[in-house]
């Protein structure tokens, strides 16, 4: 199973992203959630309304998705990173998450 996730190419932006090696075990759903903030930032930086139904599915994500447990770290504690990187390191998160179930 592939996901691609795309975002604006001409981004200058730096974000949070951590890799797949630094994810903590059981932290794989909190820290998709850090990555869907960060997108959510992006949208809302780039003015992209919260109606339109593809920005509407990520708010929506954020409200659902539970708060992260006590044991994962917080997504600031991981690395900023450009855009590019970002994007390779949810894609390959969304792998994981699809290939093991893991939460």
């Amino acid at each position: 199973i592939s996901y691609n996730v795309t975002l604006p190419q001409k981004s200058d932006a730096m974000l949070y992203a951590p890799s797949v090696d630094e994810i903590k075990p059981n932290c794989d759903v909190p820290s998709l959630k850090c990555y869907m903030l960060e997108v959510e930032m992006v949208l809302i930086e780039q003015q992209i309304d919260g109606n339109d139904s593809n920005a509407k599915c990520i708010f929506s994500f954020n409200d659902k998705c539970s708060k992260p447990n006590g044991s994962c770290p917080p997504c600031e504690a991981t690395a900023l990173r450009n855009s590019t990187i970002f994007l390779d390191n949810l894609n390959n998160i969304l792998s994981k998450i699809m290939s093991n179930g893991s939460t």
